[in-house]
């Protein structure tokens, strides 16, 4: 592998990617595989993975230890969202991509620059032979250790080393964390470029984290890390382009191959080719080895767009992330739906992106679902552009000027469905801009709307009506405090708020009477000053309970001076969080009093409440809560990493947990999962909570869902020592141990790219598995067999019962095929005496039928049809014939079978044998008697 090597400048991606991590393998590191393309530990700072050092992120952090201090990797990454933003530029120029794989070398407080720097050098001019000549190194124009040691490591001028300023050549992790000086190596693409931004390549950059930074320091002072470390990434595309020799990344094998299979298909979906020219002929002239080029016709842009956002689309779905309205999911749909704007200006015609064949992902497991997905979005996408076409042209033809009004744009995203980036794009094709800041304007009072037409939604009954905006301008004293983490019950609480009444009169009481058995069911909304109800959130339904409240004296239940004769006992049934953060507390008034009377009582400026939560309820859903946890942890631990959490329901009697992922659990799968679990409630770990600075939270990995919504502190539920970590506000156990026995129900598809597990655990899991065995108990005793010997026993009898079924469709083909009585009957002279012979014809039998069917299956029906007609008559042989077959049978030992045969055949010049009780034969054409039984019967019956 030494030295420059004849015909280096072919080296395909593949070895280029192994080479480098063989290389540094060699050199003391460690191989690490790609990590997802979903930031790992919840990183919500990140819309995707974007850089070789992200899954490293919490090792330089100081908040996560490996096994190792050295490591390599290749890395698929995203820049298509956030603060790295390749998109719009992807297609257009020679460099940029929407996915690309990182070749990176790291030290986590081993080596530093000078070690870093050896490396580099070594690897580009000695492992793949680059000349010294055409390489260019910068570095941070203050950093003199760098620069002495390109001189040192790899001889090079002071004019090949180049500095620049902290723009160029500083590299920060965030406002506040390591950061610290970065030298970036160019390869010189020749001085017949006249442009230096386009003539010098970057290929790696080096980035020597040094310092720290703290984000509230105004001084901007650095602070020396005590173990500097290294993070340096290479893009396998850039690498690749040089050593095959060619102008741009699109013209290496990374996408040569694919474009090629995009060109195939976008040529079939364009009925009206342009100047005579097709995509293949654009491509091959691209791609001419003589003399390729990069060209800027809209259809070669078009044909690298839709190759590279191919590459990218499936990469990410593979990983989890499928295309929705927010977040990663909405880029996904931006790219989709860029590819098939770029293909559509060009010409193409309905859905062509799920058509183009994908080697590299086709023989990934659920590549039918992702390929799926694309087909449906392309679906989509052409029924929204379809349902809001008129609209958006009135829109683009009443704009003054070139600007559309920010309120077009909302009402075409509100309507019509059109995003905000489709009318961008639509309005830039004819030469116009779209007012994002009266668009965004518009949504933010939507919302404001939305938000103050339902507190809740229309699901919370009496508070339908309730304005969230009311709720939330009240002071914060109305708020109140939740205790109900460390209490379920709360005694003199007082009554910050009663609203919402309602009440509504039984079907049937027309009369609106309220006494007795026709009292008025009423519900009304309550907030405490201290409440001890959990309100609905993060997937774990609302605590129910009740509350007494003391009436005050003077009112219509205080006729007893006695404190107990006064309270009054009202049902908590629900509990849900207010648009104020409030926690509301859904209740209903107790028969025998009236609405208006329950609230006069609550209103009270005396009242006592004393607030009680459903225990058995609250323990159900507490240990539900923990299992969801540990069910997470499992899920990735067994399907891998890229799970992350869609949904989740956490009730008192099971939980419900929906997660990203291709195709369906196998059994295998779903019994690890079940066991890992168990395994983790057995362990007995502590379940332990912390209120943390959110930046901590995330330094310490806990994995929280992307598109949440957190403050600047934070709850942390942790369960062992880094088992399970996660962002949670709910109410868990205090001990795994709670979970046992945890048993999974189900598993399933709820939409494309989402799974569905239901489970069952403590408690509740222990009566499923007594409810199991008791079934496994009772059908045993059916079967008569032991719990253990079920599932032999059953495979019994279904081997019995297939038996059964075939020897009834034989039987069944049989009886069908039967006529209601033999088409001849007579006596044909035997050995010593004239036997009874019937002849039998197939319904519907003749020649031409008995041509079209297989011999050997023809055959074998005359045979079952003759034996069952044995069977039926036994005192006579019988004959079946068809198409010039023909099938004796008899008992044996009133008419041998064979013989009869030889009988009937032979003069006939037919041929045939068998035994005494069957024998079978065929019956030349010409013999006249091939068409029927009935004509073979004729001739050997005639007197």
């Amino acid at each position: 592998m030494r030295g420059k090597q004849r015909g280096l400048h072919s080296l395909p991606a593949a070895d280029v990617r192994a080479r480098f991590l063989q290389f540094f393998e060699a050199n003391g590191h460690t191989v690490v595989p790609s990590a997802p393309l979903v930031p790992p530990g919840g990183d919500t700072s990140l819309l995707f993975t974007n850089a070789g050092m992200v899954p490293f992120k919490q090792v330089f952090l100081g908040a996560e230890q490996r096994s190792y201090v050295r490591a390599t990797s290749a890395q698929r990454c995203v820049r298509a969202g956030g603060k790295h933003n390749d998109l719009e530029q992807v297609g257009l120029t020679r460099r940029h991509h929407t996915l690309f794989e990182m070749l990176g070398n790291f030290s986590f407080g081993d080596y530093f620059k000078e070690d870093a720097i050896a490396f580099s050098w070594r690897f580009l001019t000695q492992e793949l032979g680059l000349p010294k000549e055409r390489l260019h190194v910068t570095v941070l124009a203050n950093d003199d250790e760098a620069r002495a040691l390109w001189k040192k490591v790899a001889q090079l001028s002071d004019r090949k080393i180049v500095s620049h300023g902290e723009d160029e050549n500083f590299w920060a992790m965030g406002d506040s964390g390591p950061c610290g000086p970065c030298s970036e190596i160019f390869w010189d693409l020749g001085d017949h470029i006249q442009d230096p931004d386009e003539r010098f390549l970057e290929l790696w950059n080096l980035v020597f984290m040094q310092f720290f930074r703290n984000e509230g320091d105004v001084s901007g002072t650095l602070h020396p890390l005590p173990t500097p470390s290294v993070d340096t990434g290479m893009g396998l595309e850039r690498i690749a382009s040089v050593l095959q020799n060619v102008p741009s990344n699109y013209h290496t094998d990374v996408f040569a191959p694919l474009m090629a299979q995009v060109v195939d298909v976008m040529d079939r979906q364009r009925p009206r080719k342009r100047a005579g020219r097709t995509f293949a002929d654009v491509l091959a002239e691209e791609l001419d080895p003589r003399a390729p080029r990069f060209g800027t016709s809209q259809e070669i842009q078009a044909v690298r767009i839709v190759s590279d956002h191919l590459k990218a689309t499936y990469a990410m779905l593979h990983d989890g992330i499928f295309p929705s309205n927010v977040g990663r999911g909405y880029v996904l749909r931006r790219i989709i739906r860029r590819a098939i704007r770029h293909a559509q200006n060009c010409g193409v015609e309905g859905a062509f992106l799920s058509a183009v064949p994908v080697p590299e992902w086709e023989t990934a497991p659920g590549f039918a679902q992702m390929r799926s997905v694309v087909s449906n979005e392309e679906r989509a996408f052409e029924e929204m552009l379809a349902t809001g076409k008129r609209a958006m042209e009135k829109v683009f033809a009443s704009a003054p000027g070139k600007l559309i009004a920010g309120a077009d744009a909302f009402r075409l995203y509100d309507t019509f469905g059109v995003p905000l980036d489709i009318t961008q794009v639509l309005a830039h094709e004819r030469g116009m801009a779209v007012d994002t800041v009266g668009f965004d304007a518009c949504l933010d009072e939507h919302k404001r709307k939305a938000s103050e037409s339902s507190a809740f939604g229309s699901h919370h009954g009496g508070v339908a009506s309730t304005s969230a905006g009311s709720l939330g301008s009240d002071s914060a004293s109305s708020v109140g405090e939740f205790v109900g983490y460390d209490t379920l019950d709360v005694h003199g609480a007082r009554v910050l708020r009663v609203w919402g009444g309602s009440e509504t009169t039984p079907a049937g009481n027309s009369s609106g009477n309220n006494s007795g058995e026709q009292q008025a069911s009423a519900s009304f909304w309550v907030t405490l000053d201290r409440s001890p109800f959990y309100a609905e959130g993060g997937g774990q339904v609302g605590d129910k309970g009740h509350l007494i409240v003391t009436a005050p004296r003077g009112s219509e239940r205080s006729d007893s001076s006695d404190r107990s004769d006064r309270a009054v006992r009202i049902h908590v049934i629900d509990t849900k969080r207010l648009a104020n953060d409030a926690i509301g507390l859904h209740c209903s008034a107790p028969t025998g009093l009236r609405l208006s009377a329950v609230e006069s009582l609550l209103r009270a400026s005396d009242a006592v409440v004393d607030a009680h939560v459903d225990r058995q309820r609250r323990a159900g859903c507490e240990v539900h809560h923990s299992a969801t946890h540990l069910l997470q942890r499992a899920l990735k631990q067994v399907v891998g990493d890229h799970v992350t959490q869609c949904g989740s329901l956490v009730a008192p009697d099971r939980l419900r947990f929906d997660f990203a992922h291709l195709g369906a659990l196998s059994l295998d799968e779903m019994a690890r999962v079940e066991q890992r679990v168990n395994e983790l409630a057995t362990a007995e770990l502590a379940v332990r909570t912390r209120e943390l600075p959110r930046a901590q939270a995330e330094q310490s990995g806990a994995i929280c869902n992307f598109g949440d919504k957190y403050g600047d502190v934070v709850r942390v539920v942790e369960i062992g020592d880094g088992v399970s970590r996660e962002f949670c506000g709910g109410t868990h156990v205090r001990n795994s141990a709670a979970v046992f026995p945890f048993v999974l129900l189900s598993e399933g598809s709820v939409a494309a790219g989402t799974r569905r597990v239901e489970a069952v655990a403590g408690s509740e899991g222990a009566r499923h598995l007594q409810a199991k065995d008791k079934a496994l108990q009772a059908l045993a005793a059916q079967l008569e067999t032991t719990p253990a010997k079920v599932p032999e026993r059953v495979r019994k009898l279904q081997k019995q019962l297939q038996q059964l079924e075939s020897y009834a469709q034989s039987l069944g083909d049989l009886l069908a095929a039967l006529p209601p009585s033999p088409v001849a009957r007579g006596r044909v002279e035997g050995d010593a005496s004239a036997l009874d012979v019937c002849f039998h014809d197939l319904r519907g039998g003749s020649s031409s039928s008995g041509n079209n069917s297989n011999s050997g299956d023809l055959s074998k029906v005359l045979r079952r049809r003759a034996e069952f007609l044995l069977r039926a008559a036994p005192e006579s042989a019988h004959v079946v014939a068809i198409g010039g077959q023909v099938v004796c049978v008899a008992d044996g030992a009133r008419a041998h079978a064979g013989k009869l045969l030889q009988q009937i055949v032979k003069p006939l010049g037919g041929r045939g044998g068998g035994n005494a009780v069957f024998a079978q034969g065929s019956l030349p054409a010409e013999s006249g008697v091939a068409t029927s039984a009935l004509a073979l019967a004729q001739l050997v019956l005639a007197p």
